[in-house]
């Protein structure tokens, strides 16, 4: 049986389905490698990378990706959100006490002014 008379597709290598057609072929033994090889003018290499990734297609639903790449992205995003949320948090605190220092400041201010007390003293009620 002849490559180039069952396969009737452009002969751009890079179509999946050429190279389906060209695996299953020599996967089913219906055709040689050699022939394969001289045919259609394909390297030894190419073919058994295509052999390869056919394989990977064929059993990918058996064996199931790892998630370990997720869970380090995962971890990085986290710890990237948490540093940001550190961040933001010292920005407020910092805020805070700006605002803490100039209530401070204007309620002395008055108290010089007005002569009135105006912070409550502290110690328990009679």
């Amino acid at each position: 049986m002849k490559v180039s008379s069952f396969i009737n597709l452009k002969k751009k290598y890079k179509t999946g389905a050429f190279r389906w057609h060209v695996i299953e072929l020599y996967r089913l033994e219906l055709v040689s490698q050699s022939q394969i090889l001289t045919e259609l003018n394909i390297s030894l290499n190419s073919l058994r990378v295509w052999n390869r990734d056919y394989q990977r297609y064929r059993f990918r639903r058996y064996y199931p990706k790892s998630n370990n790449l997720r869970k380090m992205k995962t971890e990085a995003d986290e710890i990237t959100r948490l540093k940001l949320q550190l961040a933001q948090t010292e920005a407020l605190l910092q805020q805070e006490k700006l605002r803490r220092e100039a209530f401070e400041t204007m309620i002395s201010i008055a108290e010089k002014e007005f002569k009135i007390p105006i912070r409550k003293k502290s110690g328990p009620k009679r």
